[in-house]
């Protein structure tokens, strides 16, 4: 990783302008017009909000009803402690448990450390989506690259840990892509959006559609049509009960178009989307954006283009979609580093119950005191690390992995890592995980289980062009 950091002084401008166009990681707009830069705005400023109770949500998948803590998505009304890392009882209406100790499909308990997956049935790929469904990692689509193109995948397959063994799942109805949205109902593993075929060396063309897999009977659904115009740049985040996107920017505007203020909700349950409430925000293309309990806070993203430079509005909000209720919350600070995040997972922070933690930027907001504060500097409170493998326990934040990109467009990262860290929210530290037995890559597939993180997939360095079909498992 050292080689990463002594590059970052060079990178930076290009990074930059890599992180303000897509939803996914920002590389379209860099791509259509690489003399767009960025202006920062000035720091956090005082608001008031209303906040809600529940824990989980957030960059890891969220998972099935169960009881317990350790989760990678919001927890459930009623479960109890005994999580790995997570304990105490869990607030109300904040959604479905994943993987809890007591939940058979997690598998066995296994000594600390890593160990090896068996092998998969799946070609390897870069950039595929991941999900826990209380049984199954669920890993579909994603690219696989060839030479300097990447063919955009459209299978998937399940990996049981008490079984230690893999099943192809069905076809999907949907086309393929990478870097697709991911979140598991309760009953459906949902997929929505993710970048079309090509769509790198265009500009904004992604997908605003979506399927539900039930891993049960092995089956597909479509999701509901979007309700609004086609977009790049939004920002999707599962609250437990429905899937609310908004913001982006619409490609058919031309050059430097103008950021999009509105969204919609998506309930499983109706298979029905609602347009979002008109609300307090500017708009803003890839902002960050988490789940609080119910609700979702949207904050700091690239917006209005002033003087050839795109402005990135700081202002924040909640969106609750059962009321339609937006409440506004204190403006963002500055991201380290002048710059923000350059992945989903990364530009998605994690509901811990006092706080929304975006640990991939170094930045959190208190949900009580509703301000904004910097967390505990480590490897991976990086905003210019990207492709980081990373996963929620109910108390920490589990990274590893990931690289450095010197370029906006669909390219290998410059650099990888075999590092791992774990964030320890309460006590606002980072820990080093144990050496890894897979080779340094970005980009991988990850999810808790409630007992391990587990990882595959991914690709390695510009210079060695490896695309992985293989992975591990940690149990802290």
């Amino acid at each position: 990783m050292a080689s990463s950091v002594s590059n970052r002084a060079v990178i930076a401008v290009a990074v930059l302008l890599a992180a303000t166009g897509c939803r996914s990681g920002g590389r379209h707009e860099a791509a259509k017009n690489p003399t767009t830069s960025v202006t920062q705005p000035g720091g956090a400023g005082d608001g008031s909000t209303e906040t809600s109770g529940g824990a989980g949500g957030g960059g890891a998948a969220s998972g099935a009803p169960g009881s317990g803590s350790g989760s990678a998505g919001n927890a459930a009304p009623g479960g109890t402690g005994g999580g790995s890392g997570g304990s105490g009882t869990v607030p109300k209406g904040s959604g479905p448990i994943v993987g809890s100790p007591s939940d058979p499909g997690a598998g066995p308990a296994r000594p600390q450390g890593w160990r090896k997956l068996p092998a998969a049935p799946l070609r390897s790929r870069h950039n595929a989506s991941a999900v826990w469904t209380g049984r199954e990692m669920i890993v579909w689509g994603g690219a696989w690259r060839a030479g300097n193109a990447s063919i955009w995948l459209d299978d998937g397959a399940a990996y049981d840990p008490a079984g230690d063994k893999w099943r192809r799942i069905a076809n999907s109805p949907l086309a393929p892509r990478s870097e697709a949205f991911t979140a598991w109902t309760g009953t459906h593993a949902l997929i929505w959006g993710g970048q079309k075929q090509g769509s790198i060396t265009g500009f904004g063309d992604e997908f605003s559609d979506g399927a539900l897999y039930d891993p049960t009977k092995d089956t597909w659904k479509p999701m509901a049509a979007w309700p609004l115009a086609e977009r790049y740049g939004a920002r999707a985040v599962w609250t437990g009960k429905r899937l609310v996107v908004w913001g982006g920017a619409s490609a058919e505007a031309g050059t430097d178009p103008p950021p999009l203020a509105d969204g919609a909700a998506y309930d499983p349950g109706t298979n029905k989307w609602t347009k979002l409430a008109g609300g307090p925000l500017a708009g803003r293309i890839a902002p960050l954006a988490g789940a609080r309990g119910d609700a979702v806070l949207f904050s700091w993203g690239p917006s209005e283009v002033k003087d050839g430079k795109r402005v990135p509005a700081s202002d924040s909000a909640l969106y609750d979609p059962g009321p339609k209720r937006w409440t506004p919350a204190a403006p963002a600070p500055a991201p380290p580093k002048q710059t923000w995040c350059l992945d989903a997972s990364g530009c998605v922070g994690v509901d811990t119950g006092t706080r929304v933690v975006f640990a991939g930027q170094g930045l959190a907001w208190d949900a009580a005191g509703n301000r904004w504060s910097p967390i505990a500097a480590g490897l991976f409170a990086d905003p210019f690390l990207e492709g980081a493998a990373r996963a929620w326990t109910g108390s920490r934040a589990l990274f590893w992995g990931g690289g450095t990109t010197e370029s906006s467009g669909d390219v290998p990262p410059a650099t990888v890592t075999t590092a791992g860290a774990s964030y320890d929210v309460a006590a606002d530290r980072w820990d080093a995980l144990p050496a890894a037995p897979l080779t340094a890559r970005a980009r991988a597939a990850a999810v808790w289980t409630g007992r391990e993180l587990i990882v595959w997939g991914g690709e390695a360095d510009y210079n060695h062009r490896a695309q992985f079909d293989d992975g591990a498992a940690y149990t802290p």
